[in-house]
């Protein structure tokens, strides 16, 4: 049991399905089950999982909007690490039962990749993503060397129509003068817009001046279409995930730079102001997404890269006591560890959506590529 007063702890999850395991002599099996259950970790294998796309599927980010629809933007074009990449959305309206076929949002020359993707009051769609940019479709830079990549800044798209248009790609001034352009930079995760307006997005950045991996929280106050006023989370820490609670806290799950540990942080004051974020995973468990249920518990789903890998989640009574021990396993068939990014959205009936990806064969990435969804319930109270 972690609690912390003023500190959010992350959240951990465990996969349900079995892949990798099929492997091992049912004696072995047994043995690990048994010690699964002296551990308190839960499994839930009988979680129905859907394929929603085959040859493309990484990063996603799924919203719900408005009108009931859930809203996923994905990676594809190319692989984790690659060239030429773009970003599709897919949908669903019927609470993850089925999805649509994707549709393009932003394929642009250069390899975008990375997004970030929320919302607005207005019910306009912001959607922010990395370019990595100075190569051509081969992988060697325009003038003909090979280069470690550059990345070009945060880009922005709009769209007032739910996702099916979206504006020309604008980059982000503010951010891209932040850094220089001498390094790599990219957003993270679900946009959030607080009440009074104020858009809040996390960037992280990796300096190439020895600094190292630093996670900040920026703001728009028009809307997304520009942004300043940077705050620092945290050094050494990369991906994060962000909420607003209803009790007007924003809890914050942070990807360390080493190991690939989860931490989590909480700001009282719109993100002003952080706390020291406190370590709730173990290494190789990340990155993480952050929702609240209707019934107040927090919920945190992450990547699971140890075997069995897949995607795990834990549930907190009030985003600040976490209990590490009792882990609900939502996959677990991951042949490696090119898996996970989950992002979750609660639907009817005190059920969770959440889409991942994986992939099967490392040597042909792209083509084995998928993006998944598991509809799951929360054990315990829900209204």
């Amino acid at each position: 049991m972690v609690s912390v007063e003023s500190e959010l702890p992350a959240r951990r999850a465990r996969t349900g399905r079995r892949g990798r395991a099929r492997d091992i002599p049912e004696v072995a099996l047994k043995l690990v089950f048994l010690l699964l259950m002296l551990c308190g970790l839960a499994v839930g294998a009988d979680f129905p999982h859907r394929e929603v796309t085959r040859g493309l599927g990484y990063f996603p980010v799924a919203i719900r909007l408005a009108n009931g629809d859930i809203l996923a933007v994905i990676r594809g074009g190319a692989p984790h690490v690659g060239v030429k990449g773009r970003l599709d959305l897919v949908r669903s309206s019927d609470e993850g039962q089925t999805w649509s076929a994707p549709w393009t949002a932003v394929d642009q020359e250069q390899d975008d990749r990375n997004p970030a993707l929320g919302q607005l009051n207005d019910g306009s769609l912001v959607l922010a993503y990395a370019i990595a940019s100075g190569y051509d479709a081969s992988g060697l830079r325009f003038a003909g060397k090979r280069q470690d990549w550059v990345f070009d800044g945060v880009y922005l798209v709009f769209s007032k129509d739910n996702g099916r248009t979206w504006s020309r790609p604008v980059r982000d001034a503010a951010i891209r003068n932040f850094y220089g352009g001498k390094g790599a930079v990219s957003p993270y995760g679900k946009i959030v817009q607080l009440p009074g307006g104020d858009v809040l997005m996390t960037v992280y950045f990796e300096f190439f001046d020895g600094r190292g991996n630093q996670s900040y929280l920026f703001r728009s106050k028009d809307n997304g279409r520009t942004w300043g006023d940077p705050v620092l989370l945290a050094e050494h820490f990369n991906e994060t995930a962000i909420v607003r609670l209803r009790d007007g806290r924003l809890l914050a799950a942070l990807r360390s730079e080493k190991g690939g540990s989860l931490s989590v942080s909480e700001s009282g004051d719109g993100g002003r102001t952080w706390s020291k974020p406190v370590s709730v995973t173990g290494d190789n468990e990340h990155p993480a997404d952050l929702i609240q249920l209707r019934d107040g518990r927090v919920v945190m789903v992450y990547g699971q890269r140890n075997a069995p890998r897949g995607v795990h989640a834990m549930v907190s009574p009030d985003g600040r006591t976490w209990d590490k021990t009792k882990r609900i396993v939502l996959a677990d068939d991951a042949p490696n560890g090119d898996c996970g990014y989950p992002s979750s959205v609660e639907v009817g009936g005190g059920k969770v959506v959440t889409i991942y990806y994986q992939v099967d064969d490392l040597n042909n990435a792209l083509a084995t590529s998928s993006a998944r969804a598991v509809v799951w319930s929360v054990p315990g109270r829900s209204r």
